[in-house]
């Protein structure tokens, strides 16, 4: 399916990648003017992370809808964001700043210039992008929650261990 919108973000998209990174990197406070500046896959992976991820979800905003391809970089933002955020509302936001930026800044063009359905089709892809998203989040909360749970029974073996209220058993999952 080729989105309507192609040629609008073959012209806007870098302008939108830009205030939308921007929107992004207010909310970290002091840590900004770092992370900004940094942006060295080995010196700060997670500024490089987030920065290659945001522009290929713009890029993607333009072209040709394969999913396959985004793919990748949706798990990279869920395995960040499942670490940074504990609600999803809050780990998803920056998807619906995106929504918002681009209706505030280039709405009216978008209805008049592609119609009220190009608008729509736009919607729709981000909140698929969204569903995806909560996909790969939910699976990489769910692998931070079995780790905290085994490193709690094993640490509660030890010390039962230490306090020789244990036989010598293995550490059971």
């Amino acid at each position: 399916m080729k989105l309507i919108l192609a040629e609008f973000f073959t012209k806007h998209g870098e302008d939108i990648y830009k205030r939308w990174i921007e929107l992004f990197w207010k909310k970290f406070g002091v840590a900004e003017p770092y992370l900004r500046r940094e942006t060295d896959q080995f010196t700060n992976p997670f500024s490089y992370h987030i920065n290659e991820c945001f522009y290929r979800i713009v890029d993607f905003l333009g072209k040709e809808l394969n999913f396959e391809e985004l793919d990748p970089y949706l798990d990279k933002l869920a395995q960040i964001r499942a670490t940074q955020e504990s609600s999803v509302s809050r780990a998803f936001y920056f998807l619906i700043e995106l929504k918002s930026l681009i209706r505030e800044r280039w709405g009216e063009v978008i209805t008049k210039e592609y119609g009220i359905n190009a608008w729509l089709e736009l919607e729709d892809v981000i909140d698929a992008l969204m569903m995806r998203l909560c996909d790969y989040y939910i699976k990489y909360r769910e692998r931070l929650w079995e780790v905290k749970l085994y490193e709690w029974k094993r640490n509660n073996y030890l010390l039962l261990k230490r306090a020789g209220l244990l036989a010598n058993e293995e550490i059971k999952n």
